[in-house]
C-alpha cells in the first residue's frame, strides 16, 4: 500500500513567525519609557463663555432736496430741525431706557444740499448718538 505523504504547508510558519515579532514589538513598547519632555509648549485651548450681541437699532433719516427729512421708515415727514431734534431726543430715551442702543443713519438723495444732511450730523453729534451717511444715487 502507498502511503500519501503530507505536504508541508508553509503558510503556518509565516503566521507563527509574525506573530513571535508582533509579541516581541509590543513587549518592547511596553517596557521602554517614553519621554514627554518639550521646550515647546503647545497652545491650550479654553472655551470662551456666550456673550448676548449688542442690543442697538439703526434710525434711518432720509434728505429732501428741499431741506425736509423722512422718518418712521420714511413714513413721517419731518420740516423743522427743532421738531427732528425733539423727534431723536425722544427716540434716544426710549431706547435708552430699553438697554439698547440707538445709532441713526442718514440718507440724503443726490440732488440734496450736503448742509442739510450735516445739520442732521450736528443734532446727532450734539446728543452723543453715533452717525452715518449715506448717498442715494439717481438710480437707486
Amino acid at each position: 500500500m502507498k502511503q500519501k505523504r503530507k505536504k508541508k504547508n508553509g503558510g503556518g510558519s509565516i503566521i507563527r513567525l509574525i506573530d513571535v515579532v508582533m509579541i516581541l514589538l509590543f513587549g518592547f513598547i511596553a517596557i521602554s519609557e517614553i519621554d514627554t519632555r518639550s521646550k515647546i509648549q503647545l497652545a491650550k485651548s479654553t472655551t470662551v463663555p456666550i456673550t448676548r450681541p449688542d442690543r442697538e437699532v439703526v434710525e434711518y433719516i432720509g434728505v429732501l432736496p428741499d431741506g425736509r427729512y423722512l422718518v418712521e421708515h420714511e413714513t413721517q415727514q419731518i420740516d423743522e430741525l427743532e421738531v427732528l431734534q425733539l423727534y431723536l431726543q425722544n427716540k434716544l430715551r426710549a431706547y435708552q431706557q430699553a438697554s439698547t442702543r440707538l445709532k441713526v443713519r442718514i440718507r440724503t438723495n443726490y440732488d440734496a444740499p450736503v448742509k442739510y444732511a450735516f445739520r442732521v450730523v450736528n443734532i446727532c453729534q450734539n446728543l452723543g448718538i453715533p452717525v452715518g451717511l449715506d448717498v442715494v444715487k439717481k438710480n437707486q
